[in-house]
């Protein structure tokens, strides 16, 4: 009985300490987010964000490889037919470009969304994974998709902590977090589902080749892109491809492209100011009209319409 207690009175003590930890968090970015926002730091590859309010609809969007760890609010992203929610207890994971389905489930003015994300670094990934001599890489892991929700452990929020710390001074920011998302990093690598992020940074894996086959879409997009093409590139047969590569984006390469060339034009008319047409063509369609029609289907309003409600 009194062993039960103890037990009992640990579990609550280490809940009351990760509370502590995520309320401390959230003070820092409250402090360096007075007001919602999104904000590329001084440190390389991390991006502060605050929203105020939900979103009553998902909204489409490809987010680069990176580890996304919400301090307060929920967030759900769905790809194809899965939805991984993650909150103040759990991170996500994109180990490469992925279309994604979003939608932010709670914010408010009065305890708004704070969310971190941290563009993955493959020269640090390398790095790490090149260290890890003494726990090789299981080559025997499967092929899944390329993205994950996993628990936030403390050793994460300390080191995040200690990344925030670093933000607003100068050299520091720019020397000491590096090596604090590093360290963040290995931690990653190390927790329950590292095993998944190094799989696609292993050269001798399918989950590599498919990974190396999507940075090459990302700047070869707007081209005449062969299916064919991108399986010799992964060193497959286009049925091995197309099924490693359906299970890795949850889509076909045909309509994984098509998806990376939309939200480029969209990116081209909100911010550079290009009409339907241009952005249209610089992304690889040949016909203004199919492009219209696509965008529509994908984003769920015409593309005139779309600039218009959100410029």
């Amino acid at each position: 009985m009194i062993l039960a207690y103890a037990i009992i009175e640990m579990e609550n003590f280490e809940d009351n300490y990760n509370m502590d930890k995520v309320n401390h968090l959230a003070k820092q970015l409250l402090k360096l987010m007075p007001e919602a926002n999104v904000i590329k730091t001084n440190v390389d590859n991390l991006t502060l964000i605050r929203c105020d309010n939900v979103m009553q609809t998902r909204a489409p969007i490809i987010y680069d490889p990176c580890i996304y760890i919400v301090v307060q609010g929920k967030k759900s992203a769905l790809l194809g037919g899965d939805n991984f929610i993650y909150d103040a207890l759990n991170y996500l994971v994109l180990s490469v470009p992925l279309p994604l389905e979003c939608q932010l489930l709670e914010a408010s003015s009065e305890k708004p969304y704070l969310a971190v994300k941290i563009n993955i670094d493959t020269q640090i990934l390398n790095e790490l994974i090149e260290e890890f001599e003494d726990q090789p890489f299981e080559k025997g892991v499967e092929v899944k998709r390329g993205i994950y929700v996993s628990h936030l452990e403390q050793e994460i929020k300390s080191t995040l902590g200690r990344l925030l710390s670093y933000v607003n001074q100068g050299t520091s920011a720019k020397v000491l977090g590096r090596l604090a998302i590093k360290e963040l990093l290995f931690h990653v690598l190390q927790g329950e589902q590292g095993e998944l992020l190094k799989a696609f940074a292993y050269r001798d894996k399918q989950s590599f080749h498919i990974a190396k086959v999507i940075h090459y879409i990302q700047s070869h997009y707007a081209e005449n892109i062969e299916v064919s093409e991108l399986a010799s590139k992964a060193n497959m047969s286009q049925s091995s491809f197309h099924a490693y590569f359906k299970t890795v984006t949850s889509s076909s390469p045909i309509q994984y492209i098509k998806a990376i060339r939309l939200h480029a034009a969209r990116r081209k008319m909100l911010y550079d100011s290009q009409s339907a047409s241009d952005a249209a063509y610089q992304v690889g369609y040949a016909s203004p009209s199919q492009f219209s029609r696509e965008y529509r289907r994908f984003f769920g309003m015409p593309p005139k319409l779309d600039i218009q409600t959100n410029s």
